[in-house]
């Protein structure tokens, strides 16, 4: 994994709460597809420890009062990308 010297905290925990949604809606969408009840139940275990850690992420960010965070548009996101290349 490639993690930029350049990006602030702030933009750590973005991304990492942002990932971990989509963790989440992917373990969703497994566990609504899943015939084995013994596969459903480790992935709702899953689930779960995904929960918890969003809930972790998510205080972090209240303490330090970033919780009006936005994505980024495409542009923004190409223009840091050409900035620290």
């Amino acid at each position: 994994m490639y993690i930029d010297k350049h990006l602030t905290e702030k933009d750590l925990l973005k991304d990492l709460i942002y990932s971990e949604k989509q963790l989440s809606n992917s373990y969703n969408c497994t566990i609504m597809e899943s015939s084995c009840s013994e596969l459903r139940q480790i992935l709702l275990h899953c689930q779960s420890n995904v929960r918890q850690i969003q809930s972790s992420v998510l205080e972090a960010i209240e303490i330090r009062c970033w919780n009006n965070m936005k994505l980024a548009s495409e542009k923004e996101i190409e223009n840091l990308v050409t900035k620290y290349k």
